[in-house]
């Protein structure tokens, strides 16, 4: 027992939380309570928190560390207050995105990929994720792809896929093609399926940062015999700037962790399979 009546084997396992299969460390019960906290306070300090739940407040600052780690509060001088919501139309930059939640897609991707089968026409739309798939897939042969996007063009320029690019207005830093051109070739293709990259997804629909991004989307989704979206957990129950569309427009969502009861509830109204990245069993089928 220290001198606030903790039993310290018991608080050092609550600080330790319990790690989720994807990585990320869950929120112990006490730092649910604090977020809890917050939100009916705004704000609140250090010393307040450590009296009520009767804890020392080095322990309350490092849950407070953790709970700023995973954007559930942000520490403020002497407490914490709940984050400020970004603009929704506040995009981070390409390079920015490739590196965040890189276990949560690797994992998205390699189902993806056991979705693809010999002699298929894909398209592969813009995306961090997507851009995972096409380095997951440059060895599969007899398998052509059609994308928007230059960095996966050049990524399987040199590789087993062949490769095929609209013409259009090259959008500047995500490297996408864009423009009514890009949409009107794309209407002259025809897809086995499709995969999909999202800026955020809830039970209203789908989300991206960009119109002009979201224009070759839907263009390719019309062309395709299957829609699928790859979607990594910190994106549902979000909205930004264009919606491109209903929950039904998805044949298919692989995620890396069950979504929250609300989108899941809306997803299964929709019939859009979901699949949770690591219980997958299907495989690539040969012809």
């Amino acid at each position: 027992m220290n001198e606030h009546g903790e039993n310290m084997a018991e608080t050092e396992a609550q600080d330790q939380g319990t790690e989720h299969s994807s990585g990320r460390q869950l929120q112990t019960a006490r730092q649910r309570a604090l977020v809890a906290m917050v939100k009916s306070r705004d704000f609140i300090t250090v010393a307040e928190m450590a009296a009520h739940f009767g804890v020392s407040e080095m322990t309350i600052r490092r849950d407070l560390k953790a709970l700023d780690k995973d954007g559930s509060l942000e520490r403020a001088h002497g407490g914490a207050v709940l984050p400020e919501a970004e603009p929704l139309g506040a995009e981070q930059p390409f390079r920015d995105r490739q590196v965040k939640n890189l276990d949560e897609k690797r994992k998205i991707v390699r189902a993806a990929a056991g979705f693809i089968r010999q002699h298929e026409m894909i398209g592969l739309d813009v995306g961090t994720t997507t851009l995972m798939l096409a380095k997951e897939i440059i060895g599969f042969p007899n398998l052509r792809a059609a994308t928007n996007s230059l960095r996966i063009a050049m990524t399987l320029a040199d590789s087993l896929v062949s490769v095929f690019v609209p013409t259009g207005q090259v959008r500047p830093l995500e490297m996408s093609i864009t423009g009514g051109r890009a949409i009107r070739e794309l209407g002259n293709y025809r897809f086995d399926k499709i995969f999909l990259g999202l800026s955020a997804v809830d039970e209203t629909g789908l989300y991206d940062f960009s119109i002009e991004d979201t224009e070759v989307k839907q263009a390719f989704a019309a062309q395709s015999n299957q829609v699928i979206a790859l979607v990594d957990s910190s994106k549902f129950g979000k909205t930004s700037t264009v919606r491109l569309g209903g929950l039904e427009m998805l044949d298919l969502m692989i995620t890396d962790a069950p979504p929250p009861q609300n989108l899941a509830r809306a997803l299964e109204e929709a019939k859009v399979e979901l699949v949770i990245a690591g219980d997958v069993r299907r495989r690539p089928q040969e012809d």
